[in-house]
């Protein structure tokens, strides 16, 4: 029993020590983890003062909303800092782009797109539809929306809207009856930058037509605007043209069209004729119903074990930047003494070779133990009698290198 009892005392003694190692070298490589992903997020923060001609302290606030996001989110603290500075690229203040960020990570999420992507995109939209801080939030859920009722992503719509650019500004419907046509023309096979296109081709066509498409229009019986001036809803003027255009044989029908639309776009045009008024009606409905899209999409892709890890990984990330913030005050400290002591290492030598190098490092060194004995900093502190040691040795070798000096001399 005596020998039984001392081998696995033996044994508990060995696994103890194997395991304390094991921990140890977790908890360094958990503190390194930390530190990088402080400086990471420290960066991005850094590029957004940057661009908003602020310094760090100044977006405090935006900084703490950025780790708020990132701790309870899908994207990490470093990823939202990043589709802050998209915002303030795109001249939006703090104010503004705290109440945007949600929007744009929600339409990440859903439409599974990088943030920088979505924030890119959302701010480039509003800004060519001249939309302000509520229409921008529709967008995002009618966006979210159209791509789950019809054949295409959040990307292809992005796309699809940056093509068009300003020229939907005119569509009377807004952005329910852009998301709408884009929706149909996807369905129809044309689906980003070339649904965008063909879009914007066909409301220049038909809101500043040729003389030959005016006639064409006229003798249609087709309106495109109202008695106000502006521009009917799409789909309504398509109706129209199909109508009128009952009855005409195929060859007809591309004779008058060809005249009233670019030759290159009559695919699309087909396909916006070809379109049931029902399912017009239906897609329109559904977007016309998108409020809060984005959001549930969100949810519902992270309901699963892949959304779990995902928003463990996060909330991980957060409790990194914590340790982060608790050390880099110190660490910047000895990085920025650091570059001094070498610095004066580098001055000295230059004037007086070894010597000059050991007294400037030795003065540096003395005049950064005082600042650690004025520091209420625990780690630095305990550093003071370190320094203190190296300053000694340092002047111990001034001495001998002194002596050396005088016996050579002699």
């Amino acid at each position: 029993f005596s020998k039984f009892g001392g081998a696995i005392a033996k044994k508990i003694k060995t696994t103890t020590k194997l395991v304390t190692a094991a921990m140890t070298a977790a908890a360094t490589a958990f503190v390194v983890s930390s530190v990088n992903e402080g400086k990471a997020f420290d960066k991005s923060m850094a590029n957004v003062a940057a661009t908003m001609g602020k310094s760090v302290e100044e977006i405090k606030e935006l900084r703490d909303y950025a780790r708020e996001m990132g701790a309870k989110t899908a994207f990490s603290a470093t990823e939202a800092a990043d589709a802050l500075n998209y915002m303030a690229l795109a001249g939006y203040d703090a104010e503004k782009s705290m109440k945007m960020l949600p929007n744009v990570l929600n339409l990440a999420a859903a439409g599974d797109i990088g943030l920088a992507q979505a924030s890119d995109m959302v701010t480039d939209a509003a800004s060519a539809l001249g939309l302000n801080m509520a229409q921008t939030e529709e967008l995002v859920d009618q966006m979210a929306q159209t791509s789950s009722k019809s054949n295409t992503s959040v990307a292809q719509l992005g796309e699809a809207i940056l093509a068009v650019g300003g020229t939907a500004k005119i569509m009377r419907g807004g952005t329910k009856e852009l998301n709408t046509v884009l929706g149909v023309l996807a369905d129809n096979g044309i689906k980003g930058s070339e649904g965008g296109r063909a879009l914007r081709n066909t409301l220049l066509a038909l809101s500043a037509p040729t003389d030959k498409a005016a006639k064409q229009l006229k003798k249609l019986g087709v309106e495109v605007f109202t008695d106000k001036g502006e521009m009917r809803e799409l789909p309504n003027i398509l109706n129209d043209m199909n109508v009128a255009m009952a009855g005409m044989t195929d060859e007809e029908k591309t004779n008058i069209l060809s005249e009233i639309f670019n030759k290159n776009d009559m695919k699309s045009i087909n396909a916006l004729l070809g379109t049931t008024n029902d399912r017009w009606s239906e897609l329109y409905g559904y977007i016309d119903d998108a409020k809060g899209a984005a959001s549930k999409m969100a949810e519902t892709k992270l309901d699963n074990l892949s959304g779990d890890v995902t928003k463990f990984s996060s909330a991980l990330s957060e409790a990194k930047l914590m340790i982060s913030d608790a050390l880099m005050p110190t660490l910047r400290t000895l990085t920025q003494e650091g570059t001094s002591i070498v610095t004066a290492f580098t001055n000295g030598f230059k004037e007086n070779g070894l010597k000059g190098a050991l007294t400037g490092v030795k003065d540096e060194l003395i005049e950064f133990k005082k600042k650690l004995d004025d520091s209420d900093d625990p780690v630095l502190q305990s550093l003071s009698g370190v320094l203190s040691g190296i300053a000694d040795a340092i002047i111990w070798l001034l001495d001998l290198t002194t002596d050396i000096d005088g016996a050579v001399a002699k």
